[in-house]
């Protein structure tokens, strides 16, 4: 008994570690997006001329919260097994099991998940900002495929919109599902 125990407890101690090493992967996604979308801002902001740059947020910040919800997919997928598999096996573990039956932690309502203020306000503020020389200081006709672009970015936003609300209600996790016995013909 006590070596099948220490083999179910280093699982655990491993699997933990993969949990951790994916957090701070997508704590190091959050970064990468502030600065990538900050650094675009302030050129924008000083140069109206480059405003246009501005529409690189959308796509950029699609990748990365793709990325982002990769890693939360992963996560998740985990902790089903460390709650499913693991802990029902090892006495004294219960965290993931105590942990969903708790209430929402986030104090706020969803619609602020950071998850949707970084992956989504970023690239609608960013695609509002980026007709700033169309309409302020001195209007000019867009260059031949901006309005294109723009509208490839506010569909990518959208993407990046829904992609980031599902992964703050965790709704996109896959569910395993006890395998299926076909009948015999």
């Amino acid at each position: 008994m006590p070596d099948r125990l220490d083999g179910r407890l280093a699982e655990f101690a491993a699997l933990r570690r993969e949990i951790d090493r994916r957090a701070a992967a997508q704590q190091q996604i959050f970064i990468l997006q502030v600065l990538t979308a900050g650094a675009l801002f302030v050129i924008a902001f000083w140069h109206a001329s480059w405003a246009p740059w501005l529409l690189i947020v959308p796509f950029s910040s699609c990748l990365l919260c793709t990325a982002s919800v990769a890693q939360v997919g992963a996560i998740a997928t985990i902790v089903e097994y460390i709650r499913d598999e693991l802990e029902p096996t090892i006495e004294g573990l219960g965290w993931e099991r105590y942990r969903q039956q708790v209430p929402y932690p986030f104090p706020f309502p969803r619609a602020s998940h950071p998850n949707l203020l970084l992956f989504g306000g970023v690239p609608a503020l960013a695609l509002v900002l980026a007709l700033k020389p169309l309409f302020i200081d001195e209007p000019q006709a867009p260059a031949p495929g901006f309005l294109a672009a723009w509208l490839v970015g506010v569909m990518v936003t959208i993407y990046g919109v829904y992609l980031a609300a599902t992964s703050a209600t965790g709704s996109f996790v896959p569910r395993r599902h006890e395998p299926q016995v076909k009948p015999e013909t």
